[in-house]
């Protein structure tokens, strides 16, 4: 995988992750999958950060705690929420599909996926905004 990498370039590689023409339902729930599990992991980290800006002070914390209470913020929350449930629901599909359950109708539990996706993102972002809203 890595020599693929270094034969493409890091851009053109994970430029055809999100390619979309011509590939399966399948393919393009993987890719989505995917991309939503960088985007957490990243966060993972910015997650740490802010947490340790704790060590710089009540006032650091506080300021940030404004900026994530603001409605950039609330955007933020709902992107994270919708990362989150679609990584998951994604990813028991293909863990379902891998342990070589449902192959025969493994359309319909891609459809049901991504169903159960929008419709716990949906709730989720009643939720935000009337918690937070």
């Amino acid at each position: 995988m890595l020599s693929r990498w270094c034969r493409l370039g890091l851009r053109e590689a994970l430029g055809s992750w999100l390619r979309v023409r011509g590939r399966s339902a399948e393919h393009v729930s993987f890719a989505v999958r995917r991309l939503a599990g960088v985007v957490l992991a990243i966060y993972l980290v910015v997650h740490i950060v802010d947490i340790s800006t704790l060590l710089l002070g009540e006032h650091a914390y506080n300021t940030l705690l404004q900026v994530f209470a603001s409605p950039l913020g609330l955007v933020f929350d709902i992107v994270l929420w919708a990362l989150l449930v679609l990584h998951g629901a994604l990813g028991l599909y293909s863990a379902l599909v891998e342990a070589g359950l449902f192959l025969e109708r493994r359309k319909l539990l891609l459809a049901l996926a991504w169903a159960a996706a929008l419709f716990f993102i949906a709730v989720g972002v009643v939720v935000i905004l009337y918690v937070m809203g």
